[in-house]
C-alpha cells in the first residue's frame, strides 16, 4: 500500500479493533484447546476465528461473505493482523470450528467469557458507570418453518420414517410406507374439514408407530424416535373405550347373539396445549409463547451515561415458554460474579415479584419496575394507607382502628406470613369495607363472604407485600414515571441487534448454536459501539463525523446526510 492508504486505513474500524479486541481474542485462545487434539496439522487460530465471528456479526454478513471479506478486505486483514496465508480459511474450517464448539461446550462458557473479556474491556476504556442498568426481553426465531399442527405432526412423522434403515422401514405398515414415498410433502389447499381428518389420520399413525418400535433395541433410541414421542405425550392422549359385550350388539347384526366380548382400539384425542410444547422436529429447543414461537433472549446494558453510549453487560437465551418473572435474580446474579452489580436496575412489569423486589431491596438494590395487584381493583387501599410502628406491626388502619392481635399464619399454601387480625364486627360495619385491602374469615369460600357474620378479619403484613404496595404507591407519582423512561432506551437496544445483526430471525437452529450466534450478536455490538464512542483519538474524530448527525442547511433536523465509508458500523 501506497502512504497515504496507509495512513487512511489506521483511520478506519480495523485500527481500532486490531489494537484493542483483537489481543482480547488473543489473550482468551489458551482456553479453547480442549477443542483440538496434539497431533496433526496445526489448527487455525482461534483467536482469528473469533475475531472472524464477530466482524461478521458487525457486518450481518454469511459464512462465505465473511469469508471473502478476509480474503479480499485489507480492512479485515490489518484488524486480525493476517498474512497472506491467514487470509484463506474455508468454510468447512468455519463450520467445523462451531460444530467442536457446540459439542465441547453446549452452555457456551467459554463464549461468555469472551463477551465478558470484551464488555469489561469496553467498560474500562471508556469509562462507564455500572450503577444503572436496564433489562428487557425479546423474541428470536431459529430457522425451522412452522404451519401449525398438521405441519407438525407431519414433519415429525417423515423425520423418523428418513431415519429408518431399510430393516426398520419394511417393518412399517403399507398405508404409511405408502403415504411416506409417494405423499409426505403435506396437503397445500385442503379445507378445514379434510385438514382436520388428515391430522386425525396421522395421530393415528404415531401412536402406531411408536407402539411398533417400542421394544425395539435400536430405533427405539434414536433422537427421532424421542422426538416421535414427544409431539404425541403433549398433543395426544389415548381414551380407552368400554369393551362390547353379547348384549351390547345392535339387533340383526351378525355379531347379535353371540357371547364373546372384544376390546375396541384405544382412541387417540388431540388435546389443545402450548407453554413448552415442541414446535418443530428440526428444532426441538424451541417453544411457543404469548409472542411467537423461538427463543426468548434477555439483555442488559449499562444507562445514565454522560457519553452518551452504553454497554450491554449481560444476556441470556432460553425457550420461549418461560415466563419473564423473577429472571431479574439471575441477572442479578452473573452481574454480582463479574463485580458489575447494579445499584438500581430497570425492567418492565413482567420482571418483578413481591419476594424479589423484598429480596434485592435488602441487598441496596432497587428493581425499578411498575407493579401489579393480581385482581385487586385501583380503587382498593394498599398497606401504606396502613400505620406501622418500628417492628413491622400494624398501628391502626386507615379509619384508625387497632389490631386486636398479630400471628403467624400460612394461608393458601402460600407460605407462612406475620398476620394482623381485626375485629370483624367492626370491619363488617366499616364505611371503607369495599376499599380496604383486610380479607373476611374464608374468603375463598362459597357463601362466606359478605355474608357471613362470624369472624376476625386479617390482613397479610409480609415485607415482600408490604415492598409491592410501596412500589404501587410510588408509581403513581409523576417524578417516579419520570425516572422510570430511561427503560425505554434497552428497547432501543434490541431494536439495533435485530435490524442491524439479524437477531428477530436467526440463521441457524438448536439451543447451543443460538447460545453461539446471540453471544456473537451482542459482542459485536459492544465492540461496535466502543469504536464508535470515540475510544482513540483520530479514529474518534472520523466516526463522530460520520456517525453523529449535524444540522445542515435546507434539511430537516432529525435528517441524516447519507453515511459513507464505514457505514457497515
Amino acid at each position: 500500500m501506497g502512504e497515504s492508504v496507509r495512513k487512511r486505513l489506521k483511520e478506519t474500524w480495523a485500527e481500532g479493533f486490531r489494537q484493542e479486541v483483537l489481543g482480547l481474542l488473543m489473550e482468551v485462545e489458551p482456553e479453547f484447546s480442549g477443542l483440538y487434539g496434539d497431533r496433526g496439522r496445526p489448527n487455525y487460530s482461534v483467536g482469528r476465528i473469533l475475531g472472524i465471528c464477530l466482524l461478521q456479526e458487525m457486518h450481518a454478513l454469511s459464512d462465505q461473505a465473511a469469508l471473502d471479506s478476509l480474503s479480499f478486505d485489507s480492512r479485515w486483514q490489518h484488524a486480525l493482523e493476517a498474512t497472506e496465508e491467514q487470509a484463506y480459511l474455508s468454510r468447512r474450517s468455519l463450520v467445523e470450528f462451531r460444530r467442536r464448539l457446540v459439542e465441547h461446550d453446549p452452555e457456551m462458557a467459554l463464549m461468555r467469557m469472551v463477551f465478558d473479556r470484551i464488555s469489561e474491556g469496553a467498560i474500562a476504556k471508556l469509562s462507564l458507570s455500572t450503577a444503572e442498568q436496564r433489562l428487557d426481553s425479546t423474541l428470536a426465531m431459529s430457522n425451522i418453518r412452522t404451519a401449525g399442527l398438521l405441519e407438525l405432526f407431519r414433519s415429525t412423522t417423515q423425520h423418523f420414517l428418513n431415519a429408518l434403515d431399510s430393516a426398520a422401514m419394511a417393518r412399517v405398515p403399507p398405508p404409511i410406507r405408502s403415504w411416506h414415498e409417494h405423499s409426505a410433502d403435506g396437503w397445500f389447499g385442503l379445507g378445514p374439514a379434510k385438514r382436520r381428518n388428515k391430522l386425525d389420520e396421522l395421530t393415528q399413525w404415531v401412536h402406531t408407530l411408536i407402539d411398533l418400535f417400542c421394544q425395539d433395541p435400536v430405533v427405539s433410541q434414536i433422537e427421532p424416535y424421542a422426538l416421535l414421542q414427544r409431539v404425541f405425550e403433549e398433543h395426544c392422549e389415548r381414551v380407552q373405550t368400554e369393551p362390547r359385550g353379547k348384549d351390547d350388539s345392535p339387533k340383526g347384526s351378525a355379531d347379535s347373539g353371540k357371547d364373546s366380548r372384544h376390546v375396541s382400539e384405544p382412541k387417540i384425542v388431540l388435546r389443545h396445549r402450548h407453554g413448552g410444547t415442541m414446535q418443530s422436529p428440526h428444532d426441538p429447543d424451541a417453544q411457543y409463547g404469548h409472542n411467537g414461537i423461538g427463543y426468548k433472549v434477555h439483555v442488559t446494558e449499562t444507562c445514565n451515561n454522560d457519553k452518551n453510549v452504553e454497554n450491554i453487560t449481560d444476556y441470556e437465551v432460553h425457550g420461549n415458554s418461560r415466563s419473564d418473572m423473577g429472571k431479574a435474580k439471575d441477572v442479578v446474579r452473573r452481574l454480582d460474579g463479574l463485580g458489575k452489580t447494579p445499584t438500581s436496575l430497570y425492567a418492565d412489569a413482567g420482571y418483578p415479584t413481591p419476594q424479589l423486589l423484598h429480596d434485592l431491596a435488602k441487598r441496596g438494590i432497587d428493581l425499578v419496575a411498575p407493579v401489579h395487584r393480581g385482581r385487586l381493583d385501583d380503587e382498593v387501599m394498599s398497606r401504606q394507607n396502613f400505620s406501622f410502628d418500628d417492628g413491622g406491626r400494624v398501628r391502626t388502619c386507615p379509619k384508625g382502628h387497632r389490631p386486636i392481635d398479630h400471628r403467624v399464619q400460612n394461608p393458601n399454601g402460600e407460605g407462612r406470613h406475620l398476620h394482623a387480625f381485626f375485629d370483624g364486627h367492626i370491619c363488617r360495619s366499616c364505611s371503607a369495607r369495599q376499599r380496604c385491602p383486610v380479607r373476611a374469615p374464608n374468603h375463598r369460600s362459597k357463601g362466606c363472604h359478605p355474608t357471613q357474620t362470624t369472624g376476625d378479619f386479617r390482613l397479610d403484613i409480609s415485607p415482600a407485600l408490604q415492598a409491592r404496595d410501596r412500589r404501587w404507591a410510588q408509581q403513581n407519582h409523576k417524578s417516579w414515571r419520570d425516572r422510570y423512561k430511561i427503560r425505554a432506551g434497552v428497547e432501543g437496544t434490541i431494536s439495533e441487534l435485530k435490524r442491524a445483526h439479524g437477531l428477530g430471525k436467526l440463521r441457524v437452529r438448536r439451543l447451543p448454536r443460538v447460545h453461539f450466534s446471540l453471544v456473537c450478536k451482542v459482542a459485536a455490538c459492544n465492540v461496535k459501539r466502543w469504536l464508535r464512542a470515540g475510544a482513540f483519538t483520530r479514529l474518534g474524530r472520523l466516526l463522530r463525523a460520520i456517525f453523529v448527525p449535524t444540522p445542515l442547511t435546507g434539511h430537516r433536523h432529525n435528517e441524516r446526510p447519507a453515511l459513507t465509508g464505514v457505514s457497515s458500523l
